[in-house]
């Protein structure tokens, strides 16, 4: 019989409602070699409710208010930064720039400026050792991969305007709303087009 396979540690950036996703998700894959160990976020309340959630899981977890708390304890192989999106880009650069490699997942979008994408990408290139993945999972969906392949194979034509209707309230409700302002979240077509671009 052989060894058990080693725990793959992660650590989440940001607990709110995408945070929690994140530990709801990963908890579902702690047969394999899953846990998490760790969060990171300055607002009490979601720290509470994601702790409350690690309980009901039976997962001991540190709380950290900061990020950079949560890289220098060295507790995590993996990262989750599921943070506001305005805040991705410095995250993300402290995240790749720590003595200590972590592998990265960072929501959508990778960060809410072109220049900051382009410095990201450069400074991920020099760090061959750390894999870094922009969740894009709808891209994956059964019925957005179908329309991907229906346009790729040409059977519309060619496009010439893409409209996109949530189907869910506009704005969800944010830690002090920062989702309703362009310059916090990268406005509407950022984020719809980084999950539904062909």
């Amino acid at each position: 019989m052989g060894s058990p396979s080693p725990v793959v540690k992660y650590g989440i950036i940001g607990v709110g409602m995408m945070g929690r996703e994140h530990l709801m998700n990963l908890y579902h894959l702690q047969s394999h070699g899953v846990a998490v160990v760790a969060i990171a976020d300055p607002h009490v309340p979601s720290q509470q409710l994601a702790l409350d959630l690690a309980v009901s899981y039976n997962w001991s977890i540190q709380v950290f208010s900061g990020h950079k708390e949560l890289l220098d304890g060295g507790l995590c192989d993996v990262v989750v930064v599921s943070a506001p999106n305005m805040t991705h880009y410095e995250i993300l650069m402290d995240i790749i720039n720590h003595p200590k490699p972590h592998h990265i997942l960072v929501e959508k979008p990778l960060c809410t400026t072109v220049s900051h994408c382009k410095k990201v990408i450069e400074a991920a290139r020099k760090r061959p050792n750390i894999l870094v993945h922009v969740g894009l999972e709808y891209r994956y969906m059964p019925p957005v991969a179908k329309l991907i392949d229906i346009v790729k194979g040409g059977k519309l034509g060619d496009v010439k305007m893409v409209a996109i209707r949530e189907h869910r309230f506009p704005f969800l409700v944010k830690v002090n709303n920062w989702n309703r302002f362009n310059a916090n979240s990268g406005g509407l077509l950022l984020r719809n087009a980084a999950t539904f671009s062909i």
